[in-house]
């Protein structure tokens, strides 16, 4: 007889065998075979390009979680591309420091520099995340990039038919390629290898070279260019050079030359009382030139400059020009000239204005590069000024350094064309400036750009303008100390260091503008005058 116990210690009894069973079942189904395929380290979530120089690059990359390192292998001249490893580099993870922390591993974000790039060079970059502890690995991320060119030439200073060059002697290099221009024709001269004593000393001269033409010199490291530089020699390969002996009469030179094209040559460290010049007819293409010894230029007493001629183009090239006058050149008759030059010169001790051009003319354009101009404008006018019914087309100002300028820096009454100030150290400590510009007619186009201000303007106050222009003139990308003292009219976008102009510079009053190697400075090589870096 089957009793209802029976019945329900059966059911019980066959709940629990279907229990082992299953629970049985269950065991064997959670135990899979892992497939190593599948067994690793998720790969990083970004991996980008931050910045990006001639020879190096930073990389930005998100955490991978269980990584113990990092491991960074660069492939060199084909798009993602790994056939030719030429830098492999492991990064412990515990050395990191995200730069932007997020609340697990994966949402960290880290920088990492690479240096030793070679420029212009295509490069295929790979990472990818390792556990020492287990082997496991992720896959790799990869990116390509392009290196920008390099630059380790310093300057070169031309001459009338050589030219000297310098780089940074720290870097490692082979040969130098120069390389004639002639429009858009480049030719190649020679290649020179490079001795162990020019590698020394980051120089070396060329000589026999043509004058007045356009050169180009690449410095190399095997088959990697590492550096471009394009200079002009001196003078002009055309019309009649001369060779000017202190005493010479430069008007008499110049009369007598009887060529529209005339290259005058001083030299370097020899003083010249000139006088007061006019450039006579025929000339209509004059080189004032002078050749550096022992990096001394050649110093011109030279009260006043004039045309008595209509002249296409003056040229004054590495010569200081000890004014000791004036008004320099004052253009208020009937006669103009095209294009002006004043390229590595140093302009000095004048009262007035370099250019004053106030008639019914047209000139060209005004360029000044690579100069020097200290204690100009100290007496008014403004160092270039131009107004009346002159017709102007534009006037540029690059690659200068600028003391004790007093007035303002140009007083322009006409409507340019363009007004460029790029790579610009200005300082006045005796001469107060109470206006950077004077401009009554807006320019079509006005570039300020890449300037340091400093010193303490004699205590005044200057203003960016004569009027409101922060419609048109801005300063950004530009500098200033904190004890330049800005008045009203402020200069726009300007950024505000925090340092005094000698806390910033090595000796400022005395014309040295190195940026001391102390000071924290994000566009130190990058902004003022080059001839600082």
């Amino acid at each position: 007889m089957i009793t209802k116990n029976m019945i329900t210690r059966g059911k019980l009894g066959i709940i629990l065998l279907l229990s082992v069973f299953f629970a049985s079942c269950s065991e064997d189904v959670n135990k899979w075979d892992v497939d190593p395929s599948y067994d690793r380290l998720y790969q990083t979530t970004h991996f980008d390009v931050e910045e990006l120089m001639a020879t190096s690059v930073k990389l930005k990359f998100n955490g991978i979680s269980d990584a113990t390192k990092y491991i960074f292998e660069f492939s060199m001249g084909k798009e993602n591309v790994f056939d030719n490893i030429v830098l492999t580099e492991e990064v412990k993870a515990d050395t990191l420091t995200p730069y932007s922390e997020g609340r697990v591993v994966v949402q960290n974000e880290y920088l990492k520099t690479f240096e030793d790039l070679a420029g212009t060079t295509l490069y295929s970059v790979r990472v990818k995340g390792v556990n020492e502890q287990t082997g496991a690995e992720s896959k790799w991320n990869t990116l390509s990039f392009r290196t920008p060119a390099e630059q380790i030439f310093i300057g070169a200073t031309p001459g009338i038919k050589d030219a000297v060059l310098n780089w940074e002697s720290d870097k490692t290099t082979t040969n130098i390629k120069l390389s004639s221009i002639n429009g858009k024709d480049t030719t190649e001269i020679k290649t020179v290898e490079l001795t162990a004593a020019q590698k020394s000393s980051g120089e070396i001269m060329f000589e026999g070279l043509t004058p007045g033409t356009k050169y180009m010199a690449q410095i190399m490291n095997g088959e990697f260019l590492r550096g471009t530089w394009i200079f002009n020699t001196l003078g002009s390969s055309e019309g009649v050079a001369i060779e000017v002996k202190n005493g010479d009469n430069l008007n008499t030179l110049l009369a007598e030359a009887g060529a529209e094209t005339v290259t005058l040559i001083f030299k370097g460290g020899e003083y010249y009382e000139i006088g007061n010049v006019n450039v006579p007819a025929p000339v209509k293409n004059l080189y004032m030139a002078g050749t550096l010894v022992n990096g001394k230029r050649a110093e011109l007493h030279i009260p006043s400059f004039g045309i008595n001629t209509n002249v296409e183009n003056l040229h004054f090239q590495y010569i200081d020009i000890n004014a000791q006058g004036g008004f320099w050149m004052m253009v208020r008759g009937s006669y103009a000239f095209n294009d002006m030059y004043f390229t590595g010169c140093i302009i000095r001790n004048l009262n007035n204005c370099i250019l004053y051009a106030n008639a019914n003319i047209e000139l060209g354009g005004i360029f000044v590069d690579n100069c020097i101009l200290d204690h100009v404008s100290t007496g008014g006018w403004g160092a270039f000024n131009i107004a009346g019914n002159t017709k102007a087309r534009e006037l540029q100002i690059t690659n200068t350094t600028i003391m004790e300028v007093g007035d303002q820096l140009m007083d322009i009454r006409v409507p340019l064309e363009l007004i460029k100030l790029d790579h610009i150290t200005f300082c006045n400590f005796q001469t107060g400036l109470p206006k950077f510009i004077l401009a009554t007619k807006q320019p079509g186009t006005m570039q300020a750009t890449n300037m340091i201000f400093a010193g303490d303007n004699a205590g005044t106050k200057i203003n960016s303008g004569y009027g409101d222009y922060s419609s048109w003139l801005d300063f950004s990308g530009c500098y200033m100390t904190s004890d330049f003292p800005e008045n009203t009219r402020k200069f726009t976008n300007i950024t505000h260091l925090e340092y005094t102009s000698e806390e910033f510079f090595v000796d400022p009053r005395n014309g040295d503008f190195h940026i001391k190697d102390n000071v924290t400075f994000r566009a130190r090589g990058k902004v003022g005058d080059p001839r600082w870096y």
